[in-house]
């Protein structure tokens, strides 16, 4: 049967001083030739969310499954979840944006992606209400409703619309907000597929934003 041996590896990409560190803490299958690689967030820093981001981001709460599930699914079936990785997109004394890929194997190789924005005083996912006046919700979702037809109709015409609900895809860059819409192509379409990543500037998208996060 596999297991998973833990090694530490260092820290992924540079963050600013006074904000959490996150480390992958990197497991292999062992044997195989065709063994994977499960690199996984767990997140430290001085700040009162820590635990709650970290129990978000527990590898059973992610996947659905166990580490040993994982393992022993890949030992007899050699299918599943082959493996994965992370990279801390945005960070600062307030705000967490990552992003961990899981890739899986079965008809054909495919991978999830799973993003994260988190509130670092409390731990929770940021929400829309979190971050923008409510009533401006409204020309928010036709702003970004605006980009995604010019999108649609430059490169395929399925019909998509951003709504409400896609308001809660949202992540922090330096330079501003992106949202995150999935097409929901199936895999041997994925290639053809529109851009999904929405970003405005802060210059903006600041008249949308509650007046502490504006910059």
């Amino acid at each position: 049967m596999c297991f998973f041996p833990l090694l530490m590896a260092g820290l992924v990409g540079v963050i600013p001083v006074g904000t959490p560190l996150a480390t992958v803490s990197r497991m292999e299958f062992v044997p195989g030739e065709d063994g994977a690689v499960i690199q996984w967030p767990v997140v430290e820093g001085d700040f009162s969310g820590v635990s709650r981001v970290n129990e978000i981001l527990a590898y059973e709460n992610v996947t659905g499954e166990t580490i040993e599930e994982t393992s022993e699914n890949y030992s007899v079936n050699h299918r599943g979840i082959v493996g994965s990785s992370f990279r801390v997109v945005w960070s600062d004394p307030q705000f967490l944006d990552l992003e961990i890929t899981v890739e899986t194997l079965g008809a054909y190789p495919s991978s999830m992606v799973f993003r994260y924005l988190f509130d670092l005083e409390t731990g929770e996912e940021v929400t829309p209400n979190d971050l923008f006046v409510p009533e401006t919700l409204p020309e928010l979702i036709q702003l970004c409703d605006s980009m995604l037809q010019e999108r649609i109709h430059n490169e395929t015409g399925d019909e998509f619309v951003f709504t409400e609900e896609n308001l809660k895809n949202v992540g922090m860059r330096r330079g501003g907000i992106v949202f995150h819409y999935d097409f929901n192509y199936p895999h041997a379409s994925a290639a053809a597929k529109p851009d999904g990543e929405l970003f405005f500037p802060w210059s903006e998208v600041n008249q949308f934003l509650l007046p502490q996060h504006r910059r």
